[in-house]
């Protein structure tokens, strides 16, 4: 990262989702929010957020070009966040944001303020499987909602399609973390739809009711 970019994400703040405590939410990018919380930042640099050993340039590169490509391909949704910046030289992502993400607000009981939020999300979920589109990291943490109440989704490098449905496990190291993607993996080609269906079927990310299997 250049000096001037390191210099500027000093000025924003983490963000940390709620489990047990405060915890990191991805082990790919550094989530910064600006000071006056109206600028969600994907840097997509080494940084010191979490000190994942396994993140290389190539597995940066990779990991970007996924967020921006899915952001760019459903770039016709209304759920998808509202973009601001795509530096594709820096590698940083900002858009805007409301200070509402979904994980914080169940924590916090703040959720039901937000009128059929339940709905709103599982649409966002069935409108990209419509379209064959299966996201692996469908946790709450990565959901927001704007001042109108609309839902938003966010963390798009964990879509995969019928194109990119088998990954490489040579991108998966900075993920792996006990022993969860095992039995979706043959000749060292991850099976991502799959994973998507025990993702969900399993509740894994913990949805409040289970209601994505309702």
């Amino acid at each position: 990262m250049d000096s001037n970019l390191r210099l500027e994400m000093h000025k924003w703040k983490n963000f940390y989702k709620f489990k047990e405590g405060l915890a990191v939410t991805n082990l790919l990018y550094e989530p910064l929010v600006s000071k006056d919380k109206k600028i969600f930042c994907m840097n997509w640099n080494k940084n010191q957020y979490h000190d994942n050993e396994f993140m290389t340039e190539e597995l940066y590169n990779f990991w970007f070009n996924q967020e921006c490509k899915y952001l760019l391909h459903l770039s016709n949704k209304k759920y998808i966040p509202e973009i601001l910046l795509m530096d594709t030289k820096k590698r940083v992502i900002e858009f805007r944001w409301y200070d509402k993400n979904l994980n914080v607000m169940i924590e916090n009981n703040t959720i039901n303020k937000v009128k059929n939020w339940q709905k709103k999300i599982k649409e966002i979920k069935d409108d990209l499987e419509k379209d064959n589109i299966f996201k692996i990291n469908m946790y709450p943490h990565t959901f927001f909602f704007d001042d109108e109440g609309n839902a938003h989704i966010m963390d798009l490098y964990g879509c995969t399609d019928k194109h990119s449905r088998y990954l490489d496990t040579k991108f998966l190291k900075p993920l792996i973390r006990g022993t969860r993607f095992d039995k979706f993996i043959m000749n060292e080609r991850l099976d991502t739809h799959k994973l998507y269906q025990e993702t969900i079927k399993t509740n894994y990310a913990e949805w409040p009711g289970d209601f994505l299997n309702a």
